[in-house]
């Protein structure tokens, strides 16, 4: 089995979205195993391939967390690709600050940001959530996806870990005293040239 059943299913609730929101264009949906990033919600992702607007992507994570969530991140994408069709700047701090032109957009696609819920001061309003409305109106979506999402989750490459820079093993070096004093080094910069003890006037040396 391939991944092309979820990108189905993705297609066919944006074509649902568009018979909501008319504004919206044609749109070509990814998956990707990485998360999300704050760069992921940036204008600058997004692109046109003729009228299909392309740099749309649903996370590994978001598929985990079943159907609905999957909607309601389409709705959430719906939003942004609304603002960048007309210009307006709806995030920034590269992409992370969520302003109250996405909120608006946000609501203009079937979301919401519930009675009591505080934005943050670091993303805003980037977390709104769907409506009863939206969420009866995509219910065979959320069910579609809800059955497709298990099968191919597992077909769907798992991130590499990052390879984070290691420091290299440092050497222990020693004097020629009487009780050598001890000293750490990293081998290149061992292998400079010799480092003396300033009381017995030794090299230090492995030990």
């Amino acid at each position: 089995m391939s991944t092309s059943p979820l990108l189905n299913a993705l297609d066919a609730l944006w074509s649902h979205l568009r018979d909501s929101v008319p504004a919206l264009p044609a749109a070509r949906l990814e998956i990707t195993s990485s998360p999300p990033s704050a760069k992921h919600d940036s204008a600058s992702r997004l692109a046109r391939d003729g009228d299909v607007v392309t740099g749309i992507v649903i996370s590994a994570e978001t598929l985990k967390a079943g159907g609905e969530a999957t909607v309601e991140a389409a709705l959430h994408e719906a939003a942004h690709v609304l603002c960048w069709t007309r210009g307006e700047e709806e995030t920034t701090t590269r992409g992370a600050y969520h302003n109250r032109i996405f909120l608006t957009a946000a609501e203009a696609v079937g979301l919401h940001w519930p009675p009591g819920m505080v934005r943050t001061a670091t993303r805003g309003y980037a977390t709104p959530t769907l409506t009863a409305g939206s969420r009866e109106r995509y219910g065979r979506d959320i069910e579609a996806l809800d059955g497709i999402i298990p099968k191919i989750l597992p077909l769907l490459p798992t991130p590499e870990a990052s390879t984070r820079h290691r420091t290299p093993a440092r050497l222990t070096l020693q004097c020629g005293c009487t009780s050598p004093r001890k000293l750490q080094m990293s081998p290149t910069v061992a292998a400079l040239g010799p480092v003396l003890c300033g009381i017995c006037r030794t090299p230090f040396t492995s030990s």
